[in-house]
Order: structure tokens, then sequence, then C-alpha cells
């Protein structure tokens, strides 16, 4: 294995919307992984033939398994789904440099979709400071049924860890808690 090149093992698997699935890892030398919210790791399936692809870590540095949340679309997401529980993979990295400075006292955050990953690393990493800025999300998905994080998201807005959350789905045309939703359309001016 390259330099930036480190082994994996699958702990568990949670499913968080229609066709998305949170997948969570630990390194099998047992030492720990660095990373900062909102960066990226290049995953390599030994079994599959098709070359890397790359994937936001949706966990937070400061958590104790390294997680990785994807949609099934296509042949490698849908192998990196299906392993089971044991199977090894690599990761190499991490990369990216995807994270607001910190002097910021608001945030204010747009996602559309699987896109939502750094964002929720992002924001389960400041939420942890006790000085952290005022966070909104703008959060644009098809339906509620494909809305990663979802109860994850209403519980920090219920909780004031998110100054605001607004969903925008276009799609679908009503929502169990229409409070929180902007428009049944795409994000707009």
């Amino acid at each position: 294995m390259a330099n930036n090149e480190r082994e994996f093992i699958l702990i568990s698997k949670k499913d968080e919307a229609e066709n998305i699935v949170s997948l969570f890892f630990e390194p099998t030398d047992e030492l720990s992984f660095d990373f900062t919210a909102g960066q990226y790791v290049s995953v390599i399936i030994p079994s599959v033939s098709s070359p890397s692809k790359c994937y936001t870590i949706s966990s937070a540095p400061k958590e104790k398994l390294v997680c990785l949340t994807v949609k099934r679309q296509g042949i490698f997401s849908s192998a990196l789904i299906d392993l089971k529980i044991g199977n090894k993979l690599v990761f190499e990295g991490p990369y990216g440099r995807f994270y607001p400075e910190e002097n910021f006292d608001d945030l204010v955050f747009i996602a559309a979709g699987i896109g939502i990953t750094p964002f929720f690393s992002i924001i389960k990493d400041r939420l942890g400071s006790d000085a952290g800025p005022r966070i909104t999300l703008l959060y644009s998905s098809k339906t509620v049924s494909e809305t990663a994080f979802f109860n994850e998201l209403n519980k920090l807005a219920e909780n004031k860890k998110l100054d605001k959350l607004v969903y925008f789905l276009t799609q679908e045309n009503h929502l169990p808690e229409p409070g929180r939703v902007g428009e049944y359309s795409r994000i707009n001016k």
C-alpha cells in the first residue's frame, strides 16, 4: 500500500433514507484516523475491478468510527453498500479543504441530495465547540424518504443546535412537519 493508504474494516451499517446507507469503519491497524470535517477519502474495494471512487466522510473527527454515507447509484456504490460486516477495504487520503474558517459567527450551508455529507460532518464538528457559530441549513431533496439524516437534522433543530433548518422538496408537496419546508421546489433566490 502507498503511504496514504490504510486498510479499514466494516463494523456496522445504518439505513439513512431510500437507497442511502451509512457505513461505519475502523482502521485494521487500530491507530487513529485523523481528518478534518468536510474531507473525503478515495475508496478501493479489492474485490471490485473498478478503479477507486471518492466519498466524503460524514462522521465528525471526534467520533470513534469513520462513516461514509453512500447513495446506491452505479456499480461501485452498490458494491460498497453490499459489503458484509467484517469485510475490508482501503481508504486513500483524507483529501480536500472544504471547511469554513474558525472566525465566522454565521454559517449558511446549501446542500442537495447526498451532497449533504460534508455539511453533516461539519455541523456535528462545529456543534461540539462551546462558541459555535449560528448555523442555517438549506437542504433540497426529491422527497422526505430520500432525505439523508432527516431525523438527526430535525433533532438538532429542535434542540436549537441548528439555528435554522429549511427543507426544499422537489417531488413532494407535503411534509409531516410543514414548518420546516421552505418550498416545494428547487432552491432558488
